[in-house]
This record gives C-alpha cells, structure tokens and sequence, in this order.
C-alpha cells in the first residue's frame, strides 16, 4: 500500500473534475480499506494485505463508507458548504474510491488478489510501474485536484461578486 496518505491524490483530484460525487465518501472510501494492515500491525490476525485488499473488501466496505460519509454530513452539518448527500451518489463515490485503492496497491504488492473472490490468482496488476511511480501519480494527482479546487473557488467567489455588483445596480430608465 502506498503511505495511506498518498490515496487521497486520487480522491481530491476526482472530485476537483467530478463536482457531482461524493468529497467525504472518496476520501473515506481511498483510505478505509486500510483497515485490514492496521488490524494486522496491531493484533496480529489475518494478512498485510489479504481478502479486504479485492474486489470482496470493496463490497464489504461499500455500505459502511457510504454511510459513514452521511454521518459526517450531519455531525459536521456540511450542505453547507457542499452539495447535500445523495445515497446513491456516496455509494458511486465509495465504490470509485475503493476500487482505486485496490489497483494502487495492487500494482506495487505481489500478493494483491483483486479480483478475489472471482479469482484467487495474485499479481494481476504487480509491478505495471514501481513504488516511486505510484507515490508520484499519486501526489501529481493531490497537486493538480487541489489547484483545480482552488482555481473553481475563485472562479465561483468572482461569479458571486459580479452578480451581486449587478444586483446592486440602479436600474437604468
């Protein structure tokens, strides 16, 4: 697995293109599946990157991502600031997020099975590019989602501002 921070690139970067997904349930979902290592580093019990680390974990995650973005809108009450959640957009989001994580690790670690339970053969994706190259598509796609995101809140602040301007204006007879 890429440093877990690094799969947020993808997430950021998705949603700086796609504002119609999900923000929480891509982040949620790029890092959750992490999980399974933390259990193992931790306790001991079951493998570095095992069954969650497939197409199964992306099942067995999906709900929960979603459903945990939908907590953080209402905790953090963040229609707001962002568009409302939409169940059906956080489940499209988490299952994106998911999928990306898995085809990211499953490109630098050979014993990745990402099609399990479909297929239990390991190394699909294994070695298509190395690690740094991975960590570099990664923090290229963080930077460019994060000046995209930047650059559309100017745009949307400067939109607001000449509306406004234009409302204030007396009409002309």
């Amino acid at each position: 697995m890429p440093f877990t921070p690094f799969h947020f690139g993808f997430a950021i970067f998705l949603w700086s293109i796609f504002f119609l997904l999900d923000p929480i349930a891509l982040l949620i979902g790029c890092v959750i599946i992490d999980l399974e290592p933390i259990v193992y580093i931790i306790f001991g019990v079951g493998k570095l990157h095992g069954i969650m680390h497939s197409f199964f974990g992306v099942f067995v995650f999906l709900l929960p991502t979603s459903l945990l973005s939908w907590g953080t809108y209402k905790i953090l009450k963040l229609e707001k600031h962002i568009k409302a959640y939409n169940p059906f957009i956080s489940l499209l989001s988490s299952f994106i997020a998911l999928v990306s994580h898995i085809f990211f690790d499953t490109i630098i670690y050979p014993e990745m099975m990402f099609f399990y339970p479909f297929s239990k053969k390991t190394g699909i994706l294994f070695g298509l590019w190395s690690l740094r190259t991975d960590y570099l598509i990664l923090t290229i796609m963080f930077f460019t989602g994060l000046i995209l995101l930047i650059l559309r809140f100017f745009y949307v602040k400067t939109k607001k501002k000449q509306k406004n301007e234009v409302e204030k204006q007396p009409e002309k007879k």
